[in-house]
Formats: C-alpha cells, sequence, structure tokens
C-alpha cells in the first residue's frame, strides 16, 4: 500500500528532510507510535523495516520505544511453549 503525504516545505527543510528520507521517517514514526500504542509487536516494526532481530530491538531502543509489559512477555513465552511442543 502507498500512502502520500504532502509536507510543507518549510517543514521538511527545517526538520532536513529530502525526498528519499522522507517516506522513511514517516514510516518509522508510525510504526513507532502504533508499537507504543501495543498495535504492533517488535517483530512486526521489525519485518516492515527490513530489520533483524537485534537490529530492531536497537532501533526500539535507540527511540526509546517502551519495552514489553509482564503480560506480554508471559504471552511471547506461551507462544514459544506452543511452537516447540508441536
Amino acid at each position: 500500500m502507498i500512502v502520500s503525504v504532502e509536507i510543507p516545505d518549510q517543514f521538511a527543510k527545517q526538520f532536513r528532510l529530502d525526498e528519499a528520507s522522507r517516506s522513511r521517517a514517516l514510516l518509522e514514526a508510525f510504526l513507532l507510535q502504533q508499537y507504543a500504542e501495543g498495535e504492533l509487536t517488535a517483530g512486526q516494526v521489525g519485518e516492515v523495516l527490513g530489520l533483524s532481530f537485534h537490529e530492531t530491538e536497537g532501533f526500539l531502543h535507540d527511540h526509546n520505544a517502551p519495552g514489553l509489559t509482564p503480560e506480554q512477555n508471559l504471552e511471547g513465552v506461551r507462544n514459544l511453549e506452543r511452537l516447540l511442543s508441536r
């Protein structure tokens, strides 16, 4: 899916966004917001950005994204247990 967003040139210049970096910066901001709201997992963020597990963890850390809650960690363990028991 392609979504176009118009950013006034004055703001693009202020934030030093060129054509190539605009799309990536907006995509990253959107993904970080969705991750913070619990709409995306870290794995989904990494998949969309084409990052490895470690790169994704670094990306989230560098952007001060919130960590997993204990409940999310427990859910991850349960999912892993289900996968390993197959």
